[in-house]
């Protein structure tokens, strides 16, 4: 855990809303204490036995009353902190949150010595008067909080102080640089989504980092882990439409090594080598760890149908090899799916063909593809699974939706199961155009449609 401290007024909160914005979680010691004023009975009874009822109210603690008399008389303050801080130190703990804003830490030892870093947040007598005056208090409540606080560490190891007289820019900047050193340097920062999926649709990603092996995959992992940081993994973003405000967490994108190479070039080597089996999924445009994850499938073959086995990475680091039972594969589905990990590899028992047929078969797909599918235009495929024993882009057309339009998102004229960006469609236009499909397709046909691609 990292800690950020310092007396009312040095601007630790401040700190707290930059490093929020740096996308990182932040526990606020101070909300955290409220709550247990509302919801901790054994230390309502505490505060009612030390102060009256006067000091408690439904909703929490009466903040004008309990701090009219500790900020006057030191020995109180003593008392009402010997009472909360034991209990919010145990809460603290149960959290385990990567920061914390905690402007009481150098008065509970025993959590400052279970952080990694204290950033201990100071400003000069002016700067603290001034800040405390804009929250609309008295001259003597003004006087009482500068005469009973003050800060006095023990200077642990990995303290470092944070001067801050200046602009809230200028702190910005010194907050920024001490982020980056927690950051690891494959990481980067706000980048757009639009350029890293085929639907050209989404805002920008707040972490985003391309691991060159399993090992920086790992160490990303470790990283996210200890920060509480949500990630995602994305292959050729082929299948996927994400939102117009991007995504708050880190996107990992897997490089050409493993299963982040294309499931085009794994069907050509096996072509080479006279292996079929999957050879009509050609034209799939995502990874072999997106195929698998998916189960991709066309024209009566799926990826699971030549799976021998599928090693994964858990958000632990935790290396896993499954065989194909217990992958669970199933139409467009497997164990993968919502489980947190990484597929890095998988073995395969291809089909035995001739290289003639294989071709054959791969240039006949590639064909239909051309005729039946806009690929002229950004699109992430299906939109929708097809029902059992129904297609789905024959219950849209049945519906006369072919062409349908919101803002720049088109239902294609061509496959009535396809969307595609004419030019500059969003996110929300996508959304609300697959909201319409769904509610047409069920007051036509009774059939509730599925998506096929992830939406975020």
């Amino acid at each position: 855990m990292f800690a950020i401290t310092g007396l009312i007024g040095s601007g630790k909160s401040l700190v707290s809303s930059f490093i929020r914005e740096a996308g990182f979680e932040v526990l606020d010691a101070d909300a955290l204490a409220h709550t247990l004023y509302s919801e901790n009975a054994e230390l309502r009874k505490k505060i009612t036995e030390a102060f009256g009822t006067e000091a408690l109210t439904e909703s929490g603690i009466n903040r004008p009353y309990i701090s009219q008399i500790v900020f006057s008389d030191p020995q109180k303050l003593q008392l009402l902190e010997s009472l909360v801080y034991p209990i919010l130190q145990n809460e603290i703990e149960k959290i385990k949150p990567p920061f914390i804003e905690a402007a009481v830490l150098h008065k509970i030892p025993e959590l400052a010595k279970k952080m990694e870093e204290i950033w201990v947040i100071e400003a000069n007598e002016t700067a603290r008067r001034e800040r405390i005056s804009q929250r609309g208090l008295s001259t003597i409540e003004i006087n009482n909080i500068m005469r009973t606080q003050t800060y006095c560490s023990g200077k642990p190891l990995r303290e470092t102080t944070i001067q801050n007289n200046e602009t809230p820019n200028d702190l910005k900047i010194k907050i920024t640089q001490l982020l980056k050193k927690h950051i690891p340097k494959v990481i980067e920062k706000n980048i757009s989504l639009k350029k890293h999926c085929s639907f050209k649709i989404g805002g920008n990603a707040n972490f985003f980092a391309e691991p060159k092996n399993e090992e920086e995959l790992c160490s990303l992992l470790a990283w996210r882990k200890k920060f509480k940081i949500p990630y995602f993994v994305l292959g050729h973003g082929s299948n996927v439409l994400f939102s117009d405000e991007g995504y708050g967490g880190l996107v990992i994108k897997l490089g050409k090594w493993g299963a982040g190479k294309s499931l085009h070039s794994l069907i050509q080597e096996a072509a080479n080598q006279g292996l079929g089996g999957i050879e009509k999924l050609q034209g799939i445009p995502g990874t072999i760890g997106g195929a698998i994850y998916m189960n991709a499938g066309a024209h009566k073959q799926e990826i699971s149908d030549c799976i021998k086995t599928v090693s994964s990475i858990t958000p632990n680091g935790e290396i896993i090899t499954r065989t194909k039972e217990q992958c669970e594969f199933s139409y467009r589905s497997s164990i993968f799916k919502g489980m947190g990990e990484i597929i890095v590899s998988a073995e395969f028992d291809f089909v035995p063909m001739q290289k003639e047929s294989i071709d054959k078969n791969r240039k006949e797909v590639l064909t239909w593809r051309k005729e039946k599918q806009p690929l002229q235009y950004p699109n992430a495929g299906s939109v929708f699974k097809n029902p059992i024993s129904q297609s789905a882009g024959a219950l849209i057309e049945a519906c006369g939706l072919k062409g349908h339009r919101i803002g720049d998102a088109e239902l294609s004229e061509l496959h009535a199961n396809f969307i595609v960006n004419k030019g500059n469609a969003t996110a929300k236009d996508v959304k609300t155009l697959m909201e319409k499909i769904v509610m047409e397709v069920e007051k036509k046909h009774g059939v509730v449609l599925e998506p096929e691609i992830m939406v975020f």
